[in-house]
């Protein structure tokens, strides 16, 4: 297991390394920043798929920010005014002080810099750090433009024009709820520059600012069978286009892809009961309605053993879960399943089996942690993900050891558990990743407002017990029994209390977000 879990560590390296190499300039574009004291820049991007990123390294250097690279663990420290930001190389979750916000994608590292999504660590930026910060991201010879306030009053940034833009083609598609209209274009935009609205039922009207079109080309009779016609009006800074309509639409959502700077239209007929129920039952479907609590360890596995007549780890953990399970049985309708109640054993599989019988929505691992030094506290939340550093490798293999106390007929089930395609599978096939990614995030806030313990963050390492759950998923150190005043706070009915409370809240927290979700 250790072998299996270090080589996928060094490929991951390997693999970002070789992306860089292999990117080359074809797909770097040289981007110009504008920052309010009339200061040029000029900073590279380069996509990941569709994500574009950015060195955070070169931005900080240029604005004059200290930076903390700790190499051991990927991790890098800016220091804005007033702020301290840690990025994560392979995380998509960064902290700002004590706030750990979630990014679209996670972080890149390549060689001494590290690489983050420009929309991302950008609205994070203009959140947290510049309040009144303003930028432009487009592609090839437009500039990304950041407007970042100085001790002077904020200016208006202008750029230099790059050349017309103009409507190149309209296209439009049938479909059984509606009408998709893709308008192709040579520019990039912003929320702010377009519009669109229904009038009277019959007309639909999209403008688009700072653009062109040519009238007689796209001014047409009959373009589609739910379109009487299009009519194009352009102007000096803008376009409108006039849909007059034969069906009864109801609504609309208007999307601008920057990569194929396409606007996607789509135009939606009211549903029919049909469509309506089986909405409504794929809704039902993702409701958050059944959570899986997993007492880790029992029986004759003690987890870590408890040192100066305190607890071991089993009863600590089993002791937090059904108080947890008593809130959420007494204060909501949710339906509760434990892999354990009592001091059992259940295999590490069976745990996930449970879990998945009873079609769990939400499934939480718990366990305390201990570390050679004396010293090592606090709690830490951890994703099925491939170990990224050495200290979540080692998590693992103390919390997937207990695998030897299973029967051997259970422990050939594990044989391809920490095997390298098995848990990119898990990962990337897997659409709950994002799920628990925003449990682990809400979580993580929680028990740094509430329980006032140091917050180690929130990891991933390849956990046996989170392999094959079919839901969200997230595995708990609530602490570390090795540490004499941590150890002594676990022992507390008061703390594990406030510890089963704390998470209580969370859960409920994220349900209510990704009931949400679903409206």
């Amino acid at each position: 297991m250790t072998s299996g879990l270090l080589i996928l560590q060094v490929m991951y390296k390997k693999l970002l390394l070789i992306l860089i190499l292999l990117v080359g300039t074809s797909l770097f574009a040289d981007l110009q920043i504008q920052i309010s004291d009339n200061k040029e820049i000029n900073i590279k991007t380069v996509y990941f798929g569709e994500t574009a990123y950015y060195s955070a390294n070169q931005l900080a250097n240029e604005y004059n920010i200290r930076i903390y690279n700790r190499k051991a663990t990927g991790k890098f420290v800016f220091y804005f005014p007033k702020k301290k930001v840690k990025v994560t190389a392979n995380s998509s979750f960064i902290m700002v002080d004590q706030n750990i916000i979630h990014m679209i994608s996670p972080a890149i590292q390549a060689g001494q810099e590290i690489f983050v999504p420009v929309h991302s660590f950008n609205d994070i930026l203009s959140r947290y750090i510049y309040t009144d910060l303003n930028y432009t991201f487009v592609e090839d010879d437009h500039p990304l433009i950041f407007a970042v306030p100085a001790d002077q009053p904020k200016q208006q940034v202008v750029t230099a024009d790059p050349g017309e833009v103009f409507i190149q083609d309209i296209d439009f598609e049938e479909k059984k709820n509606g009408t998709v209209i893709i308008l192709k274009t040579n520019g990039n935009f912003s929320s702010q520059d377009y519009s669109y609205f229904f009038k009277d039922n019959n007309y639909y009207y999209f403008t688009i600012y700072k653009c062109k079109g040519n009238v007689e080309r796209f001014s047409e009779q009959n373009p589609t069978s739910s379109i009487a016609y299009t009519k194009l009006i352009s102007s000096e800074n803008s376009t409108q286009i006039i849909f007059k309509l034969n069906e009864d639409f109801n609504s609309s959502d208007v999307h601008f892809d920057p990569n194929t700077k396409e606007f996607t239209i789509s135009l939606f007929l009211p549903l029919n009961e049909a469509i309506k129920e089986k909405i409504a039952t794929a809704k039902k479907a993702w409701i958050v309605d059944t959570i899986v609590l997993d007492p880790g360890h029992g029986g004759k596995d003690p987890g870590t053993p408890g040192r100066w007549n305190f607890m071991h780890e089993k009863d600590i953990v089993l002791d937090v879960v059904l108080r947890l399970g008593r809130l959420l049985e007494k204060e909501t309708d949710l339906n509760v399943v434990y892999t354990r109640k009592t001091d059992t054993f259940p295999p590490l599989w069976k745990r996930t089996q449970i879990a998945n019988q009873s079609n769990g929505k939400l499934f939480l691992s718990f366990h305390v942690n201990a570390a050679e030094s004396k010293y090592a506290r606090g709690f830490e939340i951890y994703l099925l993900r491939p170990g990224r550093s050495d200290e979540a490798i080692k998590v693992a293999e103390a919390e997937n050891a207990v695998i030897k106390l299973e029967s051997q007929e259970d422990q050939k089930k594990y044989e391809n558990y920490d095997n390298i395609s098995n848990i990119i599978a898990n990962m990337i096939h897997s659409s709950n990743m994002k799920d628990s990614e925003v449990f682990a995030e809400i979580l993580s806030n929680n028990f740094s407002q509430k329980v006032k313990q140091k917050n180690r963050g929130v990891k991933q390492a390849g956990f046996y017990v989170l392999v094959g759950a079919s839901m969200p998923k997230v595995l708990i150190e609530l602490g570390y029994n090795s540490n004499w005043s941590e150890a002594k706070r676990l022992n507390t009915r008061r703390y594990r209390q406030l510890i089963a409370e704390t998470i209580f809240n969370s859960i409920v927290e994220f349900k209510i977000k990704s009931d949400n979700s679903m409206e």
